[in-house]
């Protein structure tokens, strides 16, 4: 008699789930079907494989050692069944990134994205997350990794979680312990414009004051930003880990401060309603990429961030 697939896959659920009643509700099935399975796979073997006892089903010795090999040819289908799925998801995809994100995580994404999905043909576009909000809405981009979205009733956003953040001015400003808005507020300040992430982060800092800056300088780039922090034009809030980049440089500090400044909360956007293989794609190997990076795991409240040099 021959070895079906069908009776290794009854006989390795029943033996995970515990019984043939369960496995063919996992499998849908009735279980008369995996009775039978079960039993013509012990009559090609010439061995019984499970039997009955006032627990249930168990497996014999003759089921135990055969245990491993099934698993292994489970784990071979499951591996083959996955990059079947991997191959499926084909085609162009407009992924928004929001600017500071990008900097810090195209790379590892765009790798990230290759090794999942290879057929997949990801065409990025990097701007301030309102501007991607904008083109989500108006159809010109598919996906998007978004910084403190203004939301919108079209839009379906899933967390992805806290992008840590941190004051910055240049290495040669003389500011000593931590920054208060009284402290900054007649310096200048460099930002995204209004109604960006940035600016909103900014603004309400000093808010919770009940102080407004004396002046923003605006810039449309959040990677041009700390250039001119590190030429000495101003202050502003960067990721942390661009941040990092510059105060290994020596050209800018980090400020700890007081109020904290809030971090960034990055989310996936997309259309509502979509239902896109490839959107979902983008999003499983975003949030993989990110917990490999530990990206969402800088402490922005760390001491070695208040003090880059302990």
């Amino acid at each position: 008699m021959r070895i079906t697939l069908a009776q290794i896959e009854a006989f390795y659920w029943t033996v995970q789930l515990g019984s043939a009643q369960k496995a063919a509700y996992h499998l849908n099935l009735a279980q008369p079907s995996i009775s039978l399975r079960l039993k013509d796979l012990g009559e090609a073997l010439g061995v019984e494989l499970l039997e009955r006892s006032s627990r249930g089903l168990i497996m014999t010795a003759e089921g135990r050692m055969l245990l491993p090999r099934v698993k292994s040819i489970m784990a071979e289908i499951q591996s083959i069944q996955q990059r079947d799925s991997a191959l499926a998801v084909v085609g162009a995809i407009r992924v928004g990134l929001a600017e500071g994100f990008a900097v810090n995580c195209l790379a590892p994404l765009l790798a990230g994205l290759l090794e999942d999905y290879p057929s997949l043909e990801p065409e990025w576009v990097v701007a301030t997350s309102t501007t991607l909000e904008a083109s989500l809405l108006d159809d010109k981009i598919d996906v998007a990794v978004l910084l403190n979205p203004l939301g919108h009733e079209k839009l379906a956003l899933k967390p992805l979680g806290p992008q840590p953040t941190h004051w910055v001015a240049p290495a040669s400003w003389d500011m000593g312990s931590a920054v208060e808005p009284k402290d900054l507020w007649d310096k200048p300040i460099i930002s995204n414009p209004p109604p960006s992430a940035m600016y909103r982060q900014v603004t309400h800092w000093f808010a919770l004051a009940g102080i407004q800056p004396q002046k923003i300088s605006v810039c449309t780039s959040v990677a041009v930003i700390p250039e001119l922090v590190a030429a000495g034009l101003g202050a502003g809030i960067l990721p942390t880990a661009m941040a990092l980049r510059y105060v290994a440089e020596g050209t800018i500090q980090m400020l700890p401060s007081s109020p904290k400044i809030e971090n960034g909360r990055l989310f996936l956007g997309s259309r509502a309603g979509v239902a896109d293989q490839k959107i979902m794609a983008v999003e499983r190997t975003t949030s993989r990429v990110l917990k490999k990076m530990r990206y969402l795991e800088i402490d922005n409240n760390n001491s070695t961030l208040d003090n880059p040099m302990a």
